[in-house]
């Protein structure tokens, strides 16, 4: 597989023409990787993939961060097998017009038929659709993808979303196909944990990506080859902090080692509560106890 990162709307792929599955990808989805599926199936094995370096909907709201971390993007990437991986340059090519886009498409991404979902929109102000990739490139070279359903439900990024902002981790993942991950090194906090018997690993992430709903989670923590249960915390801190600043914590179960600068990668496997603060740290302290105590009877 050959990557391009950073493709600029002067660039040149070195290749012969091939079918081409164009899109944001966020999250690369079940319905994405059937979409890649079809395409390979199209193009007999010889297929490439084009996205973009910033995913647009995150490049115009800056609230949003990406599903993914880069590295874990081009590792789903490369297992549905694409000749060539292309990461536009957003921000190279947001201006151009329908047309110019579908020229650049044509000769500088050696793009001769399309494979991409039926609501996919392009170019300046989003005007270019399947209509204007049809009369450009002919309507026996364009293949619209249908929507993807799990059961009666539309496989979607949006509502892949809304699962996020509603802790509902369970579904995220059904409609991701994989669990929801997220890596980041040990640092030193503010150390109340252990003043209080319950300490904490602060977890600075590798990147910036999305969060799911403020509040505690039961994790599975993989750290020095191993894995234990966790007791995450994501949020402000309100009963101790003002400064506002996100913060993910987590008491990890059954240890008790240095970890302090280690890398470690954690897996979400349920929402437990809301974030909330707490009249004093005694109350706080009784119902971290609590969460630890249902996380090791459930999970």
């Amino acid at each position: 597989m050959n990557i391009y990162k950073n493709f600029q709307n002067e660039d040149m792929v070195n290749s012969e023409p091939l079918t081409t599955s164009i899109g944001a990808f966020d999250g690369i989805h079940l319905g994405h990787k059937a979409l890649f599926e079809d395409a390979l199936q199209v193009s007999n094995g010889s297929y490439q993939i084009i996205t973009f370096n910033s995913i647009p909907k995150v490049f115009f709201n800056k609230k949003l961060a990406p599903l993914l971390a880069p590295n874990e993007r081009i590792s789903i990437f490369k297992n549905s097998i694409p000749k060539n991986l292309i990461f536009l340059n957003f921000e190279s090519v947001n201006n151009m017009t329908p047309i110019a886009f579908c020229n650049f498409l044509k000769y500088n991404l050696k793009s001769d038929k399309l494979v991409i979902g039926k609501d996919f929109k392009f170019g300046k102000d989003r005007k270019g659709n399947v209509d204007t990739l049809v009369e450009f490139f002919g309507e026996s070279n364009i293949y619209l993808f249908e929507d993807y359903f799990i059961g009666s439900e539309k496989v979607s990024t949006t509502k892949i979303r809304k699962f996020y902002s509603d802790g509902n981790i369970k579904e995220a993942e059904k409609f991701l196909g994989r669990i929801i991950s997220y890596t980041g090194t040990v640092v030193k906090g503010k150390q109340l944990g252990s003043s209080i018997g319950i300490p904490t690993a602060n977890i600075l992430l590798n990147h910036k990506i999305q969060l799911p709903k403020f509040g505690v989670y039961a994790v599975k923590v993989h750290v020095k080859g191993n894995s234990y249960l966790g007791c995450l915390n994501i949020g402000v801190n309100p009963t101790v902090d003002k400064d506002n600043i996100t913060k993910n914590e987590i008491h990890i179960l059954e240890f008790n080692e240095d970890i302090y600068h280690q890398e470690i990668t954690y897996d979400l496997v349920d929402f437990i509560r809301d974030e909330q603060k707490f009249d004093s740290i005694e109350d706080l302290k009784a119902q971290i106890i609590e969460d630890i105590t249902k996380i090791k009877k459930n999970f």
